[in-house]
């Protein structure tokens, strides 16, 4: 279907756009976002004067810039606006309260023992979001969402409606779970469902080095290997909700033991980066390791199990992460996730030396970067995902789609609902 657009989402893009722009370069004057994105005087003054009575935006001190009177600078309000991000995986759920300028407010990190029945992680999702609110005292109309990452892959059905559609070895029972629904109703306030190496890319784009950076994609390592992608400054989730699943790439069955294939269900490139399955391998050799920390600690030791298991992940990950080059042609490629800082740089040092063996001579090397976000890369990302869905300037923002949901946030005292 070909879409047009009216004066209406005309105005939803523009407010969106005048606030990216001091969100990305403020302190900005309202003369230099006009300049920046090409509106006229009045549209901008009549949309910050709407940011303002919103409370995203204040006017920061006064500029001198020349002769004449000092221009006011408009700048992001931290205050104005909350998401909350859950972070849920078997081995842990990270929940993060964030501010409107990204900052880290609140954290909750607990440990888990295996993938948790979805009722008991309804259960637990919906009591630290809760605990997020009270131990920090901000009011509910204050939290323009909640962004929750849950054990996928995800099924986005035509009307839009997404649910996961979990590994039944690996997840029992999660096959479909509403899980919007379902907190939604618990938390009554919204709730985004999302991919989380896509969230954590998204994040990457709103808050951190990839702000600049229109086209690229996202290695993401949790408990296995995934994968996001912004492309031309949006996130491209693909026709099923899962583009950029590269832990799903083929692997041949003899890369694997007897072991591991009777574990998982077909042979695929994450079960290579899968960290439990490194803890028992550890574990047979004789090494204690039980967390992100006891890794670091092995790693600097350079201890041979460890080596080994990155070393045979990363020869099967370089011709994918080379064809994600060709086919792609991302501006960068950034790692982040779940494994300790020196491994991840670790990573990125290995995997820029082999590409150089691998890539042709003709074609230009694409710059690997590690994430801004270290171990919390998914979680923030998901605390993005509301702020970033209602507020973030796209193309899909001018489409007339006839629900309404394209226009400016309706609430000025907090939450869009």
């Amino acid at each position: 279907m070909l879409l047009g657009t009216n004066l209406k989402y005309a105005k939803a893009y523009n407010f969106r756009i005048v606030l990216e722009t001091i969100r990305r370069f403020g302190p900005i004057s309202r003369a230099e976002v006009a300049r920046r994105t090409e509106l006229t005087a009045q549209t901008v003054s009549n949309i910050t004067r709407e940011l303002l009575d919103m409370g995203l935006i204040y006017e920061a001190e006064r500029l001198r810039d020349g002769r004449g009177a000092p221009s006011i600078q408009l700048a992001i309000n931290p205050d104005g606006a909350y998401s909350i991000g859950l972070d849920l995986d078997r081995d842990h759920l990270t929940a993060l309260l964030v501010d409107f300028a990204g900052q880290i407010r609140h954290r909750i990190h607990q440990t888990l023992d295996g993938a948790l029945p979805p009722d008991k992680a309804m259960d637990l999702l919906a009591r630290t979001a809760e605990t997020l609110l009270q131990e920090t005292g901000l009011p509910r109309e204050k939290v323009w969402g909640v962004g929750v990452g849950i054990p996928g892959p995800l099924d986005v059905s035509e009307d839009g409606h997404v649910t996961n559609v979990a590994n039944p070895k690996a997840f029992p029972g999660w096959h479909r779970v509403p899980v919007v629904e379902i907190l939604e109703r618990r938390l009554e306030l919204p709730v985004f469902l999302e991919n989380n190496a896509t969230a954590a890319a998204i994040g990457e784009r709103w808050y951190g080095a990839g702000q600049h950076i229109a086209t690229f994609f996202y290695v993401f390592f949790s408990e296995g290997l995934g994968g996001g992608l912004i492309f031309n400054g949006q996130p491209y989730d693909g026709h099923s909700g899962n583009a950029g699943e590269l832990g799903y790439c083929y692997l041949p069955p003899e890369v694997l033991t007897a072991e591991d294939l009777t574990v998982f269900k077909k042979p695929h490139l994450g079960i290579l980066f899968n960290v439990p399955r490194l803890y028992r391998r550890l574990e047979a050799a004789g090494h204690t390791a039980q967390s992100l920390e006891d890794l670091e600690q092995l790693f600097l030791d350079r201890n041979p199990v460890l080596l080994d298991w990155l070393h045979t992940g990363l020869e099967h990950l370089a011709p994918i992460i080379l064809a994600v080059e060709y086919i792609l042609d991302p501006e960068a490629i950034f790692f982040g996730g779940r494994l300790p800082e020196p491994i991840m740089t670790y990573i990125i040092e290995w995997l820029t030396q082999r590409l150089a063996e691998l890539r042709i001579e003709e074609k230009p090397p694409v710059r690997l970067l590690p994430g801004t976000a270290g171990v919390d890369a998914a979680a923030l990302g998901l605390a993005t995902l509301p702020l970033y869905i209602q507020l973030a300037p796209g193309l899909h923002v001018l489409l007339k789609t006839g629900d309404g949901e394209n226009a400016a946030p309706r609430r000025t005292s907090g939450a869009a609902r």
